[in-house]
């Protein structure tokens, strides 16, 4: 414990000089030395020192108590995503600040708040925590530093570097010390967000399963929905649909009752799309209306539900104004979100519905180099199918070949483990 530092700070607070304090107990350059912690100053000559500023040992000690336990709740909300708790918390922690500075928290309380301002995706706060951590980092011990490698890690993520990410976060856990089951569970749920981004699906469903088995035992509820949602996902792309609909299902379940405004529609739209790759097209038809009727319109989430509908009603057959007026909606959407994946998608739909060959020859053309240009790899493994399959039908065994070893570099590319 930083007494010095303590009495430091009391003593400003209570507007006292160090020779007002100190006298008749120490000389003033013996408190200088006790205060910035070049001396350790025997039991006595604290008490009277505190003594004087109306504190006991006790009183300190339990109050440093008291902001350890704080910011511990303060991350363990953070890890919980319980908005309410963590916002109550940092204005407690805040309140509390100056006294926290003087006190041997102070590196834990930097730290905590990159990681608030990180959870807010607040940049110039990021920007300046991180500044002021590296002037101090210097005095880190071994877990603090460890700690700044993981918020390293979860900055590396929310920039989109999911490489560098992955590296850090690997760092972070082979470091051995004792962080706490929360901090294991985070960082190998954000591994399975960035083997996921990287569409490393292996990997990502690896570390999803190792996610999703910490937060059940921490009982962190809405990190377990998160897994899932990777894990099914995971499965997914893998092509292991039967696994992936009996996540779904299960989180159809849980996020309609706890989630519904928010994670809900997502995990309805990942639920048809599972639906209809095992060709199950009227329950994907009717899982997207509802995931229409609740997306925000316009937005990413709207357009990859109308275009599974749409998809859904060629597969069915069923190709009618009402068709052609959601076309008109997606193609409307793309514009508003302006990465031409939804128009690329429609267009093929639209001439591939009227003429296969039409719709293949805009596929190679358009739609699957956009799609690499995207990193959409799983959309392109779909399409690429497509297109084997057609040229499979005209008996074109060249373009057959060509395309088949495109799609095997895809399926390589997505089972690589990167760590």
């Amino acid at each position: 414990m930083n007494v010095g530092s303590i009495i430091k700070y009391y003593r400003t607070k209570k507007g006292l000089t160090q020779t007002e304090l100190a006298e008749g107990i120490c000389s003033t350059s013996h408190l200088s030395k006790i205060e910035t912690n070049m001396y350790s100053a025997n039991e006595e000559t604290v008490n009277l020192l505190l003594a004087k500023l109306d504190l006991k040992l006790d009183d300190i000690t339990g109050d440093l108590r008291e902001v350890h336990e704080t910011l511990e709740s303060f991350i363990h909300a953070i890890f919980m995503q319980d908005r309410e708790s963590i916002e109550n918390l940092y204005n407690e922690l805040r309140e509390k600040e100056d006294y926290i500075l003087t006190s041997e928290y102070v590196n834990l309380y930097h730290l905590y708040m990159l990681r608030y301002h990180l959870f807010h995706w607040n940049e110039e706060k990021i920007q300046e925590y991180m500044g002021l951590i590296k002037k101090i980092k210097n005095t880190f011990d071994p877990i603090e530093k460890n700690i700044l490698v993981f918020f390293r890690g979860f900055h590396h993520s929310m920039n989109e570097k999911y490489e560098e990410g992955i590296t850090t976060v690997h760092e972070f856990l082979r470091n051995p010390l004792p962080v706490g089951g929360m901090w294991i569970g985070e960082a190998s749920y954000m591994l399975s967000h960035l083997y996921t981004s990287l569409n490393q699906n292996e990997a990502a469903l690896t570390f999803s399963k190792k996610a999703y088995d910490v937060f059940l035992t921490e009982s962190n509820f809405i990190r377990q929905v998160h897994s899932q949602m990777i894990l099914g996902i995971s499965y997914m792309r893998l092509n292991l649909h039967s696994e992936a609909l009996t996540v779904y299902k299960s989180l159809l379940r849980n996020t309609r009752m706890f989630f519904k405004d928010n994670l809900y529609p997502g995990v309805l739209i990942n639920y048809a799309r599972c639906q209809y790759l095992l060709k199950e097209y009227v329950k994907a038809e009717k899982a997207t209306n509802e995931a229409i009727d609740l997306s925000e319109p316009f937005s990413y989430s709207f357009g990859t539900s109308l275009l599974i509908w749409l998809e859904c009603r060629v597969k069915l057959n069923k190709i009618d104004k009402k068709w052609h007026s959601r076309m008109r909606l997606l193609k409307e959407t793309d514009t508003i979100i302006g990465d031409k994946y939804f128009f690329h998608h429609s267009n093929f739909l639209e001439k591939y519905e009227f003429s296969q060959y039409d719709g293949i020859k805009y596929a190679v053309k358009y739609l699957y180099p956009h799609l690499i240009k995207l990193q959409s790899f799983s959309d392109a493994l779909e399409v690429l199918e497509k297109i084997i399959d057609y040229y499979e039908s005209v008996g074109d065994t060249e373009k057959v070949a060509h395309y088949y070893s495109q799609w095997r570099k895809l399926i390589k590319r997505e089972r690589t483990l990167n760590v």
